[in-house]
């Protein structure tokens, strides 16, 4: 595995999204704020928690990217972690679908999924890190 051209482009498509929702959040925020900060509705602060989540999810799919191609690994356990950082996205997917869907808990089967899928490819990176010359990134 050369680069790790998806997670680029995912990381870049889910920061762009989240980036957007947060353009619409703000711009109907004013009226939950006329009786004091408190008056958020669950369903909107599941949204909103939906694209705080996205943000460094986006991230995290980027900078995967960059640094996948640098370990010296298997093929077999970077194309895991790959795919695991992807489905990472699920997590703050499921978020803000329980908030679009107000309070519907089928969601929360994709948020978990996707948090074990985060912890999961953390765990296959540092085991490629481990596995890579003495802990560092090639051509580092």
């Amino acid at each position: 595995m050369k680069t790790g051209r998806m997670n680029l482009y995912l990381g870049a498509l889910v920061m762009m999204v989240a980036g957007f929702g947060g353009f619409a959040l703000g711009k109907t925020m004013d009226q939950y704020f006329a009786n004091g900060y408190a008056q958020i509705p669950l369903w909107r602060y599941l949204i909103k928690a939906g694209h705080t989540h996205g943000m460094p999810f986006g991230l995290i799919n980027i900078v995967f990217g960059l640094v996948i191609a640098r370990l010296t690994c298997s093929d077999r356990i970077k194309r895991f972690a790959s795919a695991l950082t992807a489905v990472a996205i699920l997590l703050p997917l499921g978020v803000c679908l329980r908030g679009l869907t107000e309070g519907a808990m089928f969601a929360e089967v994709l948020t978990g999924l996707g948090g074990f899928s985060l912890i999961a490819a953390c765990l296959l990176l540092v085991i490629g890190l481990a596995k890579s010359k003495a802990g560092t990134l090639a051509g580092a």
